[in-house]
């Protein structure tokens, strides 16, 4: 019997499609997902840009599933993948707060509503210990062979809610208003509710749940929400498929993913930092140099990483103002400033400065050096949120060591 693990994600709000993953050990699928089992406070409609994503991974025999660590690295491959196809994405698995809960299996009960609230769950149809189940209140109509009890009695009071909601958004009504000075004039008919793209009502918002890779074929390019071969489907997503070709260094990885989560620029400096300290003694070994102190460290890790027509490459696509950025004196939150990039320093040579005395501001708290003063970057201060613009940067030489590190230790 095939086993669904499902993983939750950070940052995924608004996904909005089926990402499927392969190349790896196991493929793998993330979606939108409506967490928390709503029943008690569940809502006639939703909005796919505000439902999160989750990560999942099916495995066809009991002795194939992965741990929980193994699949959480399998999950980091493909998201750094995805990572690098989407710059502008965060999504990882360094979860602030956990959405899943465990059930007690030896209960009468299931947990829904974030785990807050209980519903009665009892099969009496398979389930050879409950000899009956009978309704108390005898005027009520509900199928007490369907083991989901709790959610069964919600579900007759929600179904019409929901019905009555869908009946809304086509009512209209005609006005008259004559234009004035701080609004419009009309004269016609007018839709009382006006949703965005996007809105799902329950059924379908609750059936992103059973998305499932097997019911998506290679061809694909749309995955249907609620469909079980039959009929027309709830909905559909698109589909963006994602291949990995090896598995990356975990050390580094998750360095990487640290950066990529922090919101704060100083603390994500440090995470994509990290992923390059990784490599300040092998550098130097490999290229046959000797460096004693970390500023010929980074220098010998960028000049093993990238040539300088790399560097230029890379800086004449960033945007004007990023690169405008780069070539300015950079501010700290200290009165000494960093010497902007120049490129006629030798691109390499002088990228690894940059970011090297960036590090040591971003690093030292000290307020002077010897008695005089340093550059420092100070929490909540415009100079410290300015180091977003040096993130892309260093995010874009993480990558190039991560994949150097995976080319020079094949499996």
């Amino acid at each position: 019997m095939a086993t669904n693990r499902v993983l939750q994600l950070e940052n995924g709000v608004g996904l909005g499609k089926v990402v499927v993953c392969s190349g790896l050990s196991f493929p793998a699928i993330i979606h939108p997902l409506l967490h928390g089992e709503p029943v008690l406070t569940a809502q006639a409609f939703y909005y796919l840009s505000q439902l999160d994503s989750v990560a999942k991974v099916r495995f066809e025999n009991p002795e194939d599933i992965l741990s929980d660590d193994g699949i959480e690295y399998l999950i980091d491959n493909y998201l750094f993948e995805y990572s690098k196809r989407h710059p502008e994405s965060t999504i990882t698995f360094k979860v602030l707060k956990g959405k899943f809960w465990y059930e007690n299996g030896s209960g009468h009960y299931l947990r829904v509503d974030q785990g807050l609230t209980e519903v009665l769950a009892v099969d009496v149809m398979n389930d050879e210990s409950v000899e009956s189940i009978v309704s108390v209140d005898l005027e009520d109509r509900i199928d007490l062979n369907d083991w989901d009890i709790g959610r069964n009695y919600t579900r007759n009071c929600l179904e019409p809610y929901v019905v009555k909601l869908t009946e809304a958004l086509d009512k209209k009504v005609d006005v008259r208003i004559w234009p004035g000075p701080y609004r419009d004039g009309y004269f016609g008919k007018l839709r009382v509710i006006k949703p965005d793209e996007g809105l799902l009502n329950y059924d379908t918002a609750m059936a992103m749940a059973d998305i499932c890779i097997r019911n998506i074929a290679e061809t694909d390019i749309e995955a249907k929400v609620g469909w079980i071969g039959i009929g027309t489907p709830k909905t559909t997503l698109p589909v963006e498929r994602i291949v990995a070709t090896r598995f990356h260094n975990p050390v580094m990885l998750s360095h990487y993913f640290s950066g990529l989560h922090e919101l704060n620029a100083l603390k994500s400096f440090v995470g994509f930092y990290n992923v390059l300290e990784y490599y300040f003694e092998e550098a130097p070994r490999l290229l046959g140099r000797t460096a004693r102190n970390e500023k010929l460290q980074i220098e010998c890790v960028v000049e093993l990483l990238v040539s300088d027509a790399d560097v230029t490459d890379f800086i004449g696509a960033l945007p004007s103002a990023s690169v405008a950025f780069m070539i300015s004196d950079l501010p700290t939150s200290s009165s000494i400033s960093i010497v902007g990039f120049n490129e006629a320093n030798g691109a390499r040579k002088d990228l690894a400065r940059w970011l090297y005395e960036i590090r040591c501001a971003v690093i030292h708290s000290k307020k002077t050096r010897k008695g005089v003063a340093t550059a420092t970057f100070e929490p909540y201060t415009s100079a410290a949120q300015a180091l977003h613009q040096v993130l892309p940067v260093i995010r874009w030489l993480a990558i190039k060591c991560i994949e150097a590190d995976s080319a020079l230790n094949p499996p």
